[in-house]
């Protein structure tokens, strides 16, 4: 399974990335359906700017999205969703507010909080990914004392604002991840992730479209 996000601001939007390298899209800011992809959701109206899941196979089965952003709705959005439910995979992608420490905390605890109760299973394998801002993520450590970093990069105010982390269960799995550059695009950068069942579990730099 190959995963791209993507913070499209303005450059992404324009072939800057060969999508096609990629099972499923999570594109922030841009609601623009990619050839060769179908639209499987798409943030609220009204919530500016929004989240946009794609996938290149209309067989990828996208189970339940659920809008994770009841607490402060001013802040950008947040969903879950869980991929392949043979073997499935919890997903958290964000976009949360910049420049708004609190308002950004606040909406990144409602999703652990969220992610944390009964309704989902602790022990899953759950990948955050997406814009974080500035939103302190100890919320996450707090709740998931196994959380992994697997990437931290992008953004323009000395702090690494895209990035991606796990947490659960992923042993037996080979996971690669690593920086999509985007000559232009406000800083930002994209994050490929590439998973499978392994009989050993593994990590590695995934390095992609670098100079």
């Amino acid at each position: 399974m190959k995963l791209l996000y993507m913070n499209q601001g303005g450059a992404g939007n324009w072939a800057a990335i060969p999508y096609r390298d990629y099972n499923l899209l999570m594109l922030a800011e841009s609601s623009m359906v990619k050839d060769g992809f179908h639209s499987a959701w798409t943030s609220r109206k009204g919530i500016w700017p929004v989240l946009s899941i794609q996938c290149a196979d209309a067989n990828l089965a996208i189970d339940q999205p659920c809008d994770l952003d009841y607490v402060a709705q001013h802040v950008r959005p947040l969903v879950t969703f869980t991929i392949n439910p043979a073997d499935p995979v919890r997903i958290v992608f964000m976009h949360l507010k910049a420049g708004d420490q609190a308002a950004a905390t606040r909406a990144l605890q409602s999703a652990v909080d969220a992610v944390a109760r009964e309704q989902f299973d602790r022990s899953e394998k759950v990948l955050w990914i997406g814009d974080f801002n500035r939103a302190r993520v100890e919320c996450l450590r707090e709740q998931f004392a196994d959380l992994e970093v697997l990437v931290m990069a992008g953004g323009q105010s000395q702090r690494d604002l895209d990035c991606a982390y796990l947490s659960g269960n992923w042993q037996g799995y080979t996971l690669t991840a690593g920086v999509v550059q985007v000559p232009g695009d406000k800083a930002h950068a994209g994050i490929a992730i590439e998973y499978q069942r392994s009989g050993t579990p593994a990590r590695q730099p995934l390095h992609l479209n670098q100079p």
